[in-house]
């Protein structure tokens, strides 16, 4: 089967049919282009589908963000932090993406056809040609095969924190230069998902053979190129003039300012210095809304971003589960919605409330998601008290400074467990810092998050929830959920692969390894004058920009 782009939907309905014996294959050619500037090179087909509009694109112009922290470095194998993916995903490309006009569609990037095998074991990707590297040499699949090889199998030393994303593929072929096979060990649906998920970008092999990670070095095949980082000031992206995709991209460049306090952020987008803004509060949308009417625009999205708080098995007393339950019951869900969203959240167990999560109505059976607040401290007292904590005790929490909610949560977890008798230091630690205690495991709690860029329990829950999960901080391993989880990854049925993600879900829950808070409710401003940037549930989804322009 030819197609120009696929649905989530319809991908898992052909990958079912694919195991009755039929053939899938996707194409990126056909999407009817973004009209092109006057006297410009027409977009050619193969780009993401257009938006209706009365203005047509204008070259020229630089888009502006802040950032609050600073990447730890520029690496897509290690790395998780949305400040390094904000600098990296305009100067890459990856085989497939979310349409960043539409974040219900998968379309080909790098990859310009696609083909499933009848069995569901082989994915053939036939790539673009006339991509190249920033240095000038040419992206053939030997820079594929060798990125997704670096994936799963890095070498002593690196750190691949999607490896087991990519746990069903059984190995990479490249027999020509544009041609990829990935051959899997089992039917995985959701491979194809999870690919177009940002952090897959392509790296150059003898960048990576030769310093072994791409931690201080951008060299990408995307839209954009690195000009200069000045750290703690700012990142400048300039456009990359010899990009494959013809006529794109629109901007001359993407200015990133390092902008650690909230207020002086947002104070910055309010004066139009900063054009755009895609972690606003509620109040602050609202203030916008008030002060510069149809000037801005607020998109919202409910995304697959989550708020938790892990707890280090391997340390006392938090290997006993008795005190991990009582924390998990001390924390009232509702009220953390209230205080650190604004209302713009949902109580949700480790999935989001989409098309996976358990409903309210289970939800509501498990330790702290009762809504008697008094009543499950109670039942948190009694848990300490059996473990030989009757009067609580102290413990440390370690916070990532200036990103998202975390220095909020860390002051509001604090508060909570403070009902129960334990005593919390909050520890607030600089990104890089944050993250070298997290990979040694050097910490009691700390504020974590789940985000899987897809409402899939592949992209969700692997990595920080299995036993061997690259960022199963808590160290907590239960090889029975483990099955259920790799069952449901290659269940293509979706309502028996939804029988058996709840089962996972209740298993992971209960064994107090990381405890969800919520889901986020996402709003992005941005200024009228910038254009083609929709807002996607998970906003990483869509940094490649190659489609953003700027009107006079």
């Amino acid at each position: 089967m030819n197609s120009q782009y696929l649905s989530r939907r319809e991908f898992l309905r052909l990958a079912m049919l694919t195991s009755g014996g039929l053939f899938l294959a996707g194409c990126a050619p056909g999407v009817v282009p973004t009209a092109a500037p006057t006297g410009a090179t027409p977009a050619p087909a193969g780009k993401p589908a257009a938006t209706p509009a009365a203005a047509q694109p204008q070259y020229g112009g630089v888009l502006t963000r802040a950032s609050q922290g600073e990447p730890a470095n520029f690496d897509m194998f290690s790395n998780s932090s949305s400040f390094t993916l904000a600098a990296i995903a305009p100067c890459y490309n990856s085989l497939v993406m979310f349409d960043p006009l539409n974040p219900s569609k998968i379309i080909g990037d790098l990859a310009e056809s696609w083909e499933i095998a009848p069995d569901g074991k082989r994915i053939t990707f036939k790539l673009v040609k006339g991509a190249k590297f920033h240095d000038g040499k040419p992206l053939t699949s030997a820079d594929v095969k060798y990125t997704f090889d670096t994936v799963r199998n890095p070498s002593q030393g690196v750190v691949s924190v999607r490896k087991n994303v990519l746990a069903a593929v059984d190995g990479i072929e490249a027999p020509d230069d544009y041609t990829v096979h990935f051959v899997l060990k089992r039917s995985n649906p959701s491979l194809l998902l999870n690919l177009a998920t940002p952090w897959f970008l392509v790296a150059p092999k003898h960048i990576l053979q030769e310093k072994g990670d791409m931690k201080n070095v951008i060299v990408g095949s995307g839209p954009f190129k690195l000009k200069e980082h000045v750290r703690g000031v700012s990142i400048e992206l300039v456009k990359n003039p010899d990009y494959h995709v013809k006529g794109r991209p629109f901007l001359d460049g993407f200015k990133i300012f390092q902008i650690p306090d909230a207020a002086t952020a947002f104070a910055n987008f309010r004066t139009g210095q900063i054009l755009y803004n895609d972690a606003m509060t509620r109040s602050e949308a609202d203030q916008v809304l008030k002060e510069l009417g149809d000037k801005v625009l607020i998109q919202s999205a409910n995304s697959f971003v989550g708020d938790p708080f892990a707890m280090n098995s391997k340390r006392k007393p938090f290997d006993d589960i008795r005190v991990r339950k009582a924390l998990a019951y001390a924390v009232d869900h509702n009220e953390a919605v209230k205080v650190l969203m604004e209302g713009d959240g949902v109580v949700a167990g480790l999935l989001p409330p989409m098309t996976w999560g358990l409903p309210a109505s289970e939800l509501e059976k498990l330790p702290g998601y009762g809504k008697d607040a008094a009543a499950n401290r109670a039942e948190a007292k009694k848990l300490l008290a059996e473990a030989g904590y009757p009067n609580g005790f102290s413990a440390t929490m370690v916070v990532r400074k200036a990103a998202g909610t975390h220095e909020a949560r860390g002051l509001f977890l604090k508060d909570q467990f403070s009902k129960i008798g334990v005593e919390i230091k909050v520890d607030i630690q600089e990104t890089a810092k944050y993250l070298d205690i997290m990979n040694k495991r050097d910490f009691d709690i700390a504020t974590t998050v789940i985000s899987g860029t897809a409402d899939d329990p592949d992209s969700l829950l692997g990595d920080i929830f299995t036993c061997q999960g690259t960022l199963n901080y808590s160290g907590v391993c239960n090889p029975q959920a483990d099955e259920l989880f790799i069952q449901q990854s290659q269940t293509v049925d979706e309502t028996e692969r939804k029988k058996l993600v709840n089962q996972m879900e209740l298993a992971y829950i209960n064994g107090y390894n990381t405890v969800s808070l919520y889901y986020k409710k996402k709003l992005m401003g941005s200024w009228q004058r910038v254009h083609n940037y929709v807002m996607h549930p998970e906003p990483d989804n869509n940094r490649r920009l190659q489609e953003v322009w700027l009107s006079s």
